[in-house]
């Protein structure tokens, strides 16, 4: 890993691309943080590390860890049906832990809404239920047998969600901040509800065009309200890989990939709210990407806890935007030892 190759392919973003990049990178070296492009179009106002960004699905880390911390304490089981708690939301075959690692078989609504970017700025201002969210997938039979497939769905981390809940009798945002956020001093990292605003000061987003800064994030829920920054996203991988927030062998289970397809090819990848990514020369790690209109965030974690990556992408249209070439070339320069060629 070298900051140099980081620092390289960051400078190879084309302007089409993104209107933001934003990188910190931790080491045995140290950290260090890259900006290119501007945290507001109009303005032409500069990047820098303060300034906080949508992370999209990163909240689904946040959430499992709230979720683990229950079952370390006994109130939750992974394998019970979650029906045992909220009769009548889901099929009887549903578990908690196949909430966790997106093998419940719940619809995939991604090509609802989280990819429509006309629906998206015709209703980003209006605020969504937990129930509104859920409310395809529960309308649909499973798209497999529970267990037997994987695929990511925001709809299991909003029936996550309400599963928090139901069990600790507050909302899901005071018990991420209670179990995360407070314990390892996240100050700038925010559950926002149902505002549109960010907190200043923060860099804007864009999608074919508009400014889209400011939406409801009501409409990602549980499984991508929340707003960070670089150093708070680095600070919380810190914390949880190093032990600070779970247990050893419940963190375990944030590694723990099922032996089984992914339903769109190849094999299951997620944790539970972790990710696993090889990379070039046999080299896994491990993270979670969020992908919200308008931005496109990560954290990223090597074979040893030292070894991080926190970024932000404003791309400049959501579409069916998931990882970007620059990512896996970003992936790539942080983590693998390879040799540096203009087509890295």
């Amino acid at each position: 890993m070298t900051s140099d190759a980081v620092h390289e392919v960051i400078g190879q973003r084309p302007d089409a691309e993104a209107s933001a990049f934003l990188v910190r990178l931790t080491g045995p070296d140290g950290t260090r943080t890259f900006c290119s492009g501007t945290a507001d179009l109009d303005t032409g106002a500069p990047l820098h590390a303060g300034q906080h960004f949508r992370i999209g699905g990163v909240t689904k880390t946040f959430l499992a860890v709230a979720v683990l911390s229950l079952v370390a304490e006994g109130r939750i089981e992974l394998d019970e049906p979650v029906e045992r708690r909220l009769p009548g939301l889901l099929p009887a075959t549903v578990t908690v832990r196949s909430l966790l690692d997106h093998t419940s078989g719940l619809v995939d609504e991604s090509d609802v809404r989280y990819n429509d970017t006309a629906w998206f700025l015709r209703h980003r201002f209006d605020t969504f239920t937990p129930d509104q969210l859920l409310a395809r997938a529960r309308s649909r039979p499973l798209t497999f047998p529970t267990g037997t497939r994987q695929q990511i769905t925001r709809a299991n981390y909003v029936a996550l969600g309400m599963l928090v809940e139901q069990v600790t009798g507050r909302s899901y945002a005071e018990v991420i901040r209670d179990r995360v956020l407070r314990p390892v001093g996240l100050d700038h990292t925010y559950l926002p509800g149902d505002s549109p605003e960010l907190p200043a000061p923060f860099v804007r987003g864009y999608d074919d065009g508009v400014d889209v800064t400011r939406h409801s994030p009501s409409l990602h829920g549980a499984a991508g309200e929340m707003v960070s920054t670089v150093a708070d996203l680095d600070r919380f991988l810190c914390a949880l890989t190093a032990g600070d927030l779970l247990s050893s062998d419940i963190v375990r289970e944030m590694y723990r990939v099922p032996d089984v397809p992914y339903a769109k090819g190849g094999r299951a990848f997620c944790g539970a709210g972790l990710d696993s990514v090889t990379l070039p020369g046999d080299v896994t790690v491990w993270g979670m990407v969020g992908v919200v209109h308008g931005y496109l965030a990560g954290i990223v974690v090597g074979a040893t806890p030292e070894r991080r990556l926190v970024y932000l992408i404003c791309p400049t249209r959501r579409g069916e935007l998931r990882a970007p070439p620059i990512v896996a070339r970003l992936l790539r320069s942080a983590f693998c030892v390879i040799p540096s060629s203009p087509n890295s």
